[in-house]
């Protein structure tokens, strides 16, 4: 069974990682997608294997974001799915920041993502309704240390998910996020992983990170892009028409744990 045949989807930092897998698997399931982010070249790429459509973005940029729901719409006449998967980690102890690099973080992964709410929430109202998702990260569940420029701007993110959801719910959109642990990716690449593809990256359970979050997680296991994918695909169709305003962690459980020790030195992409 396709789970988003016929829906019109709109994928932003799909470039690499778990953006490009979450494309992939939409199409997979029927979508029409228009994959966007910074890196034109991968996007192109990604558009020709899986028959989309590659719109260069800055997502941390007002006009681009609204640009890009402007010429979804125009396109398709309305809009299903939009998905915000962009981000970077900038890691850094409290003691240690500069201003540099929380704005750094915070331009993306929190003004990028309020600008994305605003921009794909109405097109996806004028459209009669439809699934936002926005990518966070259990570091803004769990509490990590070294990573606050990141992990403080998926919470509030995390909050405003809440929020959005609130405000958008009268016109049929649904407002959810994903938050994925530690996964290895090609953006992603720690301990000597071997990259497969512009997602994905084998990495042995002996690998120091890895094996630190096996021993956390209940699952005793690495997640993956895949995994990551599945749970967007889940949340984005009509299975999850009734779910709205949830951080939903795709970890293994290792939420209900604690981040190993080695999660200052890794980013996820």
């Amino acid at each position: 069974m396709k789970l988003l045949e016929g829906k019109r989807a709109v994928v932003l930092g799909a470039s690499s990682g778990i953006g490009w897998a979450i494309s992939e698997r939409f199409a997979e399931h029927g979508a029409d997608v228009i994959v966007a982010a910074r890196r034109v070249e991968n996007l192109e790429r990604l558009a020709d294997k899986i028959g989309g459509t590659a719109i260069p973005c800055d997502g941390r940029d007002h006009d681009d974001l609204k640009a890009l729901a402007q010429r979804a719409t125009e396109k398709w006449g309305g809009l299903d799915v939009a998905v915000n998967s962009a981000g970077i980690v900038r890691s850094s102890l409290i003691k240690d920041i500069t201003p540099e690099t929380l704005h750094e973080v915070a331009d993306i992964q929190y003004f990028g993502f309020i600008y994305f709410m605003k921009h794909f929430g109405n097109a996806l109202s004028e459209s009669g309704g439809g699934s936002l998702i926005n990518i966070t990260s259990t570091t803004a569940i769990s509490i990590p240390t070294g990573l606050t420029p990141y992990s403080a701007a998926k919470a509030a993110i995390n909050f405003a998910t809440k929020i959005a959801a609130r405000e958008f719910g009268p016109d049929n959109v649904r407002v959810n996020a994903v938050a994925p642990t530690f996964v290895p990716t090609a953006m992603n690449n720690y301990g000597g992983g071997t990259p497969i593809d512009e997602a994905r990256v084998s990495i042995s359970d002996d690998n120091p990170t890895a094996r630190g979050f096996i021993e956390q997680t209940p699952l005793g296991r690495i997640t993956t892009v895949d995994d990551c994918a599945d749970v967007t695909l889940a949340v984005a169709s009509d299975l999850f028409g009734d779910i709205t305003g949830q951080v939903i962690p795709v970890d293994g459980g290792n939420h209900l744990l604690r981040l190993p020790e080695t999660r200052r030195d890794t980013q996820r992409a």
